[in-house]
C-alpha cells in the first residue's frame, strides 16, 4: 500500500507564502504555498487563504460595516460574528472585546479560538535587515 506525505498546512491550516507575490486590481496579493504548492490570497495579510472560491469572510468585509470575529483557527471556520455598530466609541469596542476574550475563554491554555476585528489595520511591513558586517581580511581566522 502506497504511502501519502501530508503537507504541513493540511495539519496546521495556515498557509505560507513564498517570496513570489502578485498585487492584483481587487485589492489581493496572492502567492504559493510553500508547503501545498496551491495559489494562496490575502487582503490584510492577516491570514492566507485558498483562491480559489469563496471567501466569506472577505465577503462579509467588505460588504458589512465593522465586525469581531471569534475564529477557530485549528478548523479554521468562523464560530461567531458580532456587529459593533451599536457601540458608542472604542472604549465600548475594547471592552467588548475583552467580554468576548472571558466568554470563550479566549486565554486559557490549549485553545484555539482568535479573535479578529475587521478594523485592525493592515500588518507593518517588516523593517530591512541591518547591513551585513564587513569581511574578514584574507588570512585571518573565521569565527561562529
Amino acid at each position: 500500500m502506497p504511502y501519502v506525505a501530508l503537507s504541513q498546512c493540511w495539519f496546521t491550516r495556515q498557509h505560507q507564502p513564498t517570496a513570489w507575490r502578485v498585487h492584483e486590481d481587487d485589492g489581493g496579493i496572492y502567492s504559493l504555498c510553500r508547503h501545498c504548492g496551491r495559489r494562496i490570497v490575502t487582503w490584510g495579510r492577516h491570514r492566507w487563504t485558498i483562491a480559489d472560491g469563496l471567501d466569506m469572510t472577505h465577503l462579509a468585509e467588505t460588504v458589512s460595516g465593522r465586525f469581531l470575529t471569534v475564529l477557530d483557527s485549528a478548523g479554521e471556520f468562523v464560530v461567531r460574528r458580532f456587529t459593533v455598530d451599536h457601540l458608542p466609541d472604542e472604549e465600548a469596542i475594547e471592552a467588548f472585546k475583552l467580554e468576548l476574550r472571558e466568554r470563550y475563554r479566549m486565554d486559557e491554555p490549549g485553545n484555539d479560538l482568535t479573535l479578529l476585528d475587521s478594523a485592525d489595520k493592515k500588518a507593518q511591513r517588516p523593517r530591512k535587515p541591518p547591513p551585513m558586517a564587513a569581511r574578514a581580511a584574507p588570512g585571518s581566522p573565521r569565527t561562529a
